[in-house]
């Protein structure tokens, strides 16, 4: 429907970043809805337990409100060719420049304001990625290129302007403190890692 895909791209003279890997399938099927029950986040598997008391300011779409905005705007069906109207612009990109859906950016922007509260400054190399930038991705991966999987354009939640690649100068990890914040407070924001890539997390509402 929208022709003009938003550029959340990197761009030639931006600071060097390492490559940051791509959407693979979530741990839980993404069969059972964006619904925060449905996945596990990697500090849950390595027994690094959420405080008891939420330290997030304000409303954050649940999984149910996010699935109907999902099917209301036709969001899935459009991956990675959405319009620049509708993206949100945040904070927080690395390259300076950064896009993710609307009910993801609100969440996106409290949780960075969150870790920075605690000395932590969330960053992302990837947000919204258009059909274009995934492709040459997929690409790549084809041509052995890439070594991690990448999904094929249209099926990546990047696409969706719902992921985040976080780095801190390289992809986050284990021992990062990026990665601890997020492992401890990142779901009472909505947000979820995948099984395998510990820098790329998803907003599936809370």
């Amino acid at each position: 429907m929208a022709s003009t895909s938003a550029q959340a791209e990197t761009t030639e003279q931006a600071p060097a970043a390492p490559v940051a890997e791509f959407s693979v399938t979530p741990m839980a099927s993404q069969s059972t809805g964006r619904t925060a029950d449905a996945f596990m986040t990697l500090g849950m598997m390595l027994g690094i337990t959420a405080p008891a008391t939420a330290i997030r300011s304000g409303d954050i779409y649940t999984g149910a409100e996010l699935d109907n905005y999902m099917q209301v705007h036709n969001i899935e069906e459009r991956n990675g060719h959405l319009s620049t109207s509708e993206l949100t612009e945040v904070t927080g990109g690395w390259y300076g420049t950064g896009h993710l859906l609307a009910p993801a950016a609100e969440s996106w922007e409290q949780m960075r304001a969150a870790a920075a509260a605690a000395g932590i400054d969330l960053q992302a190399t990837d947000m919204y990625r258009s059909w274009e930038s995934q492709n040459r991705a997929y690409e790549a991966h084809l041509r052995g290129d890439k070594a991690a999987n990448v999904l094929p354009p249209g099926t990546s939640e990047h696409g969706n302007g719902l992921a985040v690649d976080i780095t801190n100068g390289h992809i986050i990890g284990q021992g990062d403190p990026e990665w601890a914040w997020m492992n401890t407070h990142a779901a009472q924001f909505g947000w979820y890692p995948i099984s395998n890539e510990t820098w790329h997390w998803e907003f599936r509402g809370v």
